[in-house]
């Protein structure tokens, strides 16, 4: 059975290496992917101004040259009172903005325009989550965090030693060099961190397949108050005006993110992030507001959340990333990406220093 289980574990390591190696990597960079993003606006910093950030979307779409319709706002995450307004042009062309709290623009670029014009971030991002290649790299992806996940599960059967054998084990001092070191230390880094890492990969997973679990879950119907509006016309009340009457409900809170009303929806999304979520910028705190009147229409609050299938799956994202746990998480999946970076390298260099056997 052992000796099954290596042939297996090493098959699935030599065929996913590549795939692997570029998860690790750019996982590495999602971790502090905001700051990074963030660090060559060197712009003071400006608190959020909720007129003044909505005076700036008005005007995008009243200029008489180049006129921008917003569809959302996000934090951007490195500095505080930044904000990407995604729009499109009268072609349809996407474009993100950069603006601080005050509405002032920092960087305009298309959007998903390739690495020269969208920066490393961005397309590290992408590749991260679909290999650049849409749904089916996304599912792609899903499925080999599935067999890494077997992997790290066979890894840690094969590498458990004997009674009275784990500090030896964990700390192989003494091992020989050339092919009897890597695979010592290649065995004691594999148990270091195989718990962490599985943790972490298994959330991976359900993130990439959240949208079918949440089905099964029964936890992605629309509720009835927004399922009984009509279709939306007209104009929408200003964007500062939903902004402003989402956040009086959650004072203490800060601003997360907007999808702006448009087909089949008629009312503004507003994300807040309370001080006590877990999230470090994305809360899932929600408030729906009309977009032809601006009252509040239905309120998600993730501290008293219906369902604990709602909780887990709003706790699914920070607990990936590490920021569940602060600045320690973070670190930690820091520490994970590497180390499934180091058990990559170890691996197929004791494999090649072998004769590149299979058996």
């Amino acid at each position: 059975m052992r000796s099954t289980l290596r042939r297996i574990h090493r098959w699935l390591a030599i065929g996913c290496a590549l795939l692997w190696l570029s998860q690790a990597a750019t996982g590495l960079l999602m971790v502090y992917r905001w700051e990074l993003d963030d660090v060559a606006l060197r712009a003071v910093a400006a608190p959020l101004d909720v007129a003044a950030l909505g005076a700036r979307i008005e005007e995008l779409g009243q200029r008489t040259s180049d006129p921008l319709k917003v569809d959302s706002l996000w934090a951007t995450g490195g500095v505080d009172g930044r904000f990407d307004l995604f729009a499109r042009d009268a072609a349809g062309q996407q474009r993100v903005l950069r603006v601080d709290g005050a509405g002032r623009l920092l960087r305009e670029r298309p959007d998903g325009d390739g690495f020269l014009r969208d920066g490393l971030i961005p397309v590290a991002a992408d590749l991260h989550q679909t290999l650049l290649a849409g749904d089916t790299g996304h599912v792609v992806v899903g499925v080999s965090g599935l067999i890494l996940l077997s992997a790290i599960a066979m890894g840690t059967v094969l590498g458990w030693p004997r009674r009275r054998q784990l500090r030896a084990t964990l700390l192989p001092r003494g091992a020989r060099p050339g092919a009897a070191r890597r695979y010592a230390w290649h065995r004691a880094a594999g148990l270091w961190l195989a718990l962490p890492a599985f943790a972490l990969v298994a959330v991976g997973v359900m993130l990439v397949f959240y949208d079918p679990i949440e089905r099964w879950m029964g936890e992605d119907a629309l509720s009835p108050q927004l399922q009984s509006l009509p279709a939306f016309t007209g104009t929408p009340v200003a964007p500062a005006v939903a902004i402003a009457t989402a956040m009086q409900r959650f004072p203490a809170a800060t601003l997360s993110g907007v999808s702006f009303p448009g087909p089949g929806q008629a009312w503004y999304q507003v994300r807040l992030r309370q001080p006590v979520e877990w999230r470090r910028v994305y809360g899932t705190t929600t408030v729906y507001v009309a977009a032809t009147t601006g009252d509040v229409l239905y309120v998600q609050d993730p501290l008293h959340a219906s369902s604990m299938g709602r909780r887990f799956l709003d706790n699914l994202y920070p607990v990936h990333t590490g920021e569940a746990a602060g600045t320690v998480g973070r670190l930690l999946s820091l520490a994970v990406g590497a180390w499934l970076l180091s058990m990559l390298v170890l691996g197929l260099g004791l494999w090649w220093s072998r004769g590149r056997k299979l058996t």
